[in-house]
């Protein structure tokens, strides 16, 4: 505020009153995959979840990262068999396609994100 600003204060004349910016709390992932109703989301901050239930599902969804499409693969509906096949199967793919693998839930929830791209903290 300037002299003139503070001068017309005084005589009782308010100035345009400017918007203040608000803050933005950061976003944050929400979700639950056990509620009550046990429906299954389908997105996860506008990443798409897929829930393999057997280890042949896992190479569409890979096809996909190959695509540059981040994915979030949750294994909850899997049996420990094919869950450790397809965890093996995701760590030679995260290997060969540079690509990065992110655990977001226990041992259930997996962020799987392209070469090249990142998230923000």
């Amino acid at each position: 505020m300037g002299f003139m600003g503070g001068f017309f204060r005084a005589l009782g004349f308010e100035g345009e009153k400017k918007p203040k910016a608000e803050k933005k709390n950061k976003s944050q992932a929400t979700y639950s995959l056990n509620n009550k109703g046990n429906k299954r989301v389908d997105q996860i901050d506008g990443v798409s979840v897929y829930y393999p239930e057997i280890y042949d599902h896992i190479f569409d969804f890979a096809g996909f990262v190959m695509e540059g499409k981040p994915i979030i693969i949750s294994l909850e509906g899997c049996d420990k068999e094919n869950s450790n096949r397809i965890l093996d199967f995701l760590n030679g793919f995260i290997f060969a396609s540079n690509a990065r693998m992110i655990n977001l839930d226990k041992e259930t929830l997996y962020l799987i994100l392209p070469e090249g791209m990142s998230i923000e903290e």
